[in-house]
């Protein structure tokens, strides 16, 4: 991989030079305001604590935070600096929708990175990422796979019963109808498929 120097390993000057840099480089602008909306939500995967650590070393390096769009950008640079060398080098290639997955693969493997080092572990979205379709994938463990299931397969009666009188139902009808159709066949759609899959197994 190339550089990877990580914000660990650096501060003063050259931690502000790398995350302004992040912060200025206009391919990555996508990626930084996505992770600035997590982190400035009312569910952000960041401590307080550590939050607070973060924004004093970000001081401490001289970044002008509000010329750069504020604090979440700016954290949002920081955590994504174990990769940015290879960030950089793979979205200036020309095939935009082709390294999706590989830019999703290296943000996530710097976030876990950069969280490691305050002793916190990545959410799950954040977990390792397949190669091959850019998609996370968490393990949920057999039992409450199996409660899920059975859960969503108890409103089968209700859905049917539903199914019955819409099918007494001209098709022409008004909107919420319309949605309520759309909503019962989607769901008969999903339990025929997790029937069929729990006879297989």
């Amino acid at each position: 991989m190339l550089g990877m120097t990580t914000h660990v390993q650096v501060s003063g000057t050259e931690l502000k030079v790398r995350i302004e840099k992040a912060l200025t480089e206009k391919s990555l602008k996508k990626l930084i305001t996505n992770l600035e909306k997590e982190l400035n939500g009312e569910h952000s995967f960041l401590p307080h604590d550590v939050e607070a650590q973060i924004r004093r070393e970000i001081t401490s390096a001289g970044v002008a935070v509000s010329h750069h769009g504020g604090w979440y950008r700016c954290i949002a640079a920081y955590l994504l600096l174990p990769r940015i060398e290879g960030l950089l080098a793979i979205k200036s290639t020309s095939e935009e929708k082709n390294i999706a997955p590989i830019v999703q693969k290296l943000r996530n493997e710097a976030l876990r990175e950069s969280l490691s080092t305050f002793g916190i572990e990545a959410p799950a979205r954040y977990a390792r990422t397949s190669s091959s379709t850019g998609r996370s994938h968490v393990r949920i463990p057999r039992e409450q796979k199996q409660q899920l299931v059975e859960n969503f397969l108890d409103a089968l009666p209700t859905f049917e019963g539903l199914q019955e009188v819409l099918d007494t139902l001209p098709k022409n009808t008004n909107l919420m109808v319309k949605q309520i159709r759309t909503l019962v066949k989607r769901y008969l759609t999903i339990a025929d498929r997790l029937q069929a899959k729990v006879a297989q197994e």
